[in-house]
């Protein structure tokens, strides 16, 4: 491999974008997103986007016949980012080395358009700064919800209004996974080998499941519409993994549907934000999603409840949603204002609301005359109980409804509860979240 020439990290200027000529694109990563947006970029659409470079480690596997013979294939990210490009598209995701790559092309005075929701989560103000320095663009609308422009919906779009809420859908192989348990009874397990095989869910999926990409997108969503400073790790996640067939049988008796669901709002100078599963009404935008689509529903002081909603996870939607930053980009638009500072404010996840209760008790145990007891002892009250054992489930469970109470107390409920071996395994709590 040819050595590349050392890069000169000193500040240098943006090169402005001249009006009518090609906007030259390095792009970093080559996998389901990167695919997809190449595809789009050499249909023929938008000649003026000039795809020049892709970098990609072992890149010799990567390459496809019908990228043009004029695109550079290169596994040295060096060569990448000392090419002549215009913009670095970078596709490759996780924060390290995305970090480092995006830094320097932005020092380098290159545009940067990105749908890495880690980096921007973790980064996005100082890289944002940064950009407006050296007068260059840093896009990022393909972060959150894949092709539903939510951020640009959000800002500017709603900039007008005081939003005080924000609770949606934002991982599409979460609801594809919901959504088919839901429709077609299948296992948590089947649904999620679907999801993989339609390329919706990586091999390792444990970012979607366990909840924290929702929560990265969460943050996001938190800084552009709140203008807060929220650190994701602060962000109460909890799994999926843990939704049976069971839960969804006792939620349809109760009139609700299961879905993963992101929700933030500002309450007395505090943050309440988490992700999770929570019931939710099938007759709402967020029961009514399907497959892998995405919803957020933001609240407003002036302007009430606005929704949007598509397709989320994918190639394609979120490559509909890069390109659109690109065309943004070669628009020459002048580089990003320095919005209002951001505030960091305390983040907890204890809402008031009804919750779901799914435990199983030890046959030899009173567990609900117990679970009864301590509620009432800490002031919480039960609202119904529902038990209609299936002889396919390993063990029989009951499910609980709980009257609005403190998210925190109810789970110090649960916990000393289980402390007791009152329960067979750890109770399963869900919220019941209302669109408004």
């Amino acid at each position: 491999m040819n050595a590349s020439p050392a890069l000169d990290f000193r500040e240098q200027p943006a090169r402005p974008l001249v009006a009518q000529q090609p906007c030259r694109i390095a792009l970093l990563g080559f996998g389901t997103v990167g695919r997809a947006v190449a595809t789009i970029l050499q249909s023929g659409s938008f000649p003026h986007l000039r795809l020049e470079l892709i970098y990609n480690r072992r890149v010799d596997r990567k390459r496809v016949p019908w990228v043009q013979p004029q695109v550079r294939w290169t596994d040295d990210i060096e060569q990448a980012l000392a090419s002549d490009a215009d913009v670095v598209l970078e596709l490759a995701g996780g924060i390290e080395p995305a970090y480092s790559w995006v830094k320097r092309a932005l020092l380098r005075g290159k545009s940067v358009v990105t749908a890495n929701k880690k980096l921007i989560a973790a980064h996005g103000p100082e890289l944002l700064e940064l950009a407006r320095r050296q007068g260059c663009r840093l896009e990022f609308g393909a972060a959150v919800a894949g092709g539903v422009p939510v951020l640009c919906g959000v800002s500017p779009g709603l900039s007008g209004d005081r939003l005080l809420r924000l609770c949606g859908i934002l991982n599409g192989t979460c609801n594809y996974i919901l959504h088919a348990m839901e429709s077609r009874g299948l296992t948590l397990d089947l649904a999620l080998r679907e999801a993989q095989q339609r390329g919706y869910a990586e091999a390792d999926p444990t970012d979607d499941v366990d909840g924290l990409d929702a929560r990265a997108k969460l943050a996001i969503l938190v800084r552009t519409g709140f203008h807060l400073q929220a650190d994701p790790e602060q962000v109460a996640a909890q799994s999926v993994l843990r939704v049976q067939p069971a839960d969804f049988r006792y939620a349809r008796e109760l009139g609700y549907t299961i879905r993963q669901v992101a929700r933030a709002e500002l309450k007395s100078g505090m943050l309440l934000a988490e992700v999770g599963p929570a019931l939710v009404s099938p007759n709402s935008p967020l029961g009514s999603a399907r497959n892998n689509q995405n919803v957020l529903i933001t609240t407003g002081q002036y302007g009430g409840e606005t929704v949007f909603a598509g397709a989320g996870a994918g190639g394609a939607p979120t490559a509909v949603a890069v390109v659109s930053d690109l065309l943004a980009v070669a628009a020459s638009r002048p580089a990003v204002l320095a919005g209002p500072a951001l505030v960091a404010v305390p983040v907890s996840n204890d809402f008031r609301c009804r919750h779901y209760v799914r435990v199983t008790p030890p046959q030899t145990t009173d567990a609900v005359g117990a679970l009864r007891r301590t509620l009432t002892g800490r002031g919480i009250s039960l609202r119904g109980l529902l038990h209609h054992p299936d002889p396919h489930d390993r063990r029989p469970s009951l499910a609980l409804v709980v009257e609005e109470c403190s998210t925190q107390a109810l789970e110090k409920v649960l916990e000393e509860v289980r402390q007791t071996g009152v329960l067979a395994e750890q109770a399963l709590r869900m919220p019941i979240v209302t669109s408004s």
